[in-house]
């Protein structure tokens, strides 16, 4: 599949994604009014937020499609894919993840590193540990 349509795809459902949570939430409001006072604060989406979200399903595509080709690698260990995959779901996933907390938060720097490194930790062993069983199963 071409890699620009795939991260085409990606952004606009990271955009499409924000729309159909915006009407989802919009009937849950009106299902529960004390969902709409209990979230008053954190109801308004600003232009870091949606691009963010722009960006994360950009991430997503690009890891779709990483995903084939890494699938596709057989000149390359397997402690070398898993790294390559878990680099990508850490910035796909974790990074934008930990950067919507920390700005709905308020959270400092020095925290929001924390964080991430916890997740950057987590998405690596994890593709370590896939990539390793993969091998091991072929």
């Amino acid at each position: 599949m071409e890699r620009s349509y795939l991260l085409l795809t990606g952004a606009l459902s990271g955009l499409v994604s924000l729309l159909a949570h915006a009407v989802l939430w919009s009937i849950a409001e009106m299902i529960q009014p004390r969902i709409r006072a209990a979230n008053i604060g954190s109801r308004q989406l600003d232009v870091p937020d949606i691009l963010l979200h722009l960006v994360a399903g950009i991430a997503l595509g690009w890891l779709f499609w990483m995903s084939w080709g890494l699938a596709a690698l057989v000149d390359v260990s397997w402690w070398q894919r898993g790294l390559m995959f878990g680099g990508t779901t850490c910035i796909a996933l974790a990074i934008p993840a930990v950067i919507s907390v920390a700005r709905a938060r308020q959270i400092g720097i020095g925290t929001t590193l924390l964080l991430s490194s916890r997740w950057a930790t987590t998405c690596l062993i994890a593709g370590l540990a896939c990539s390793w069983s993969w091998e091991r199963g072929m």
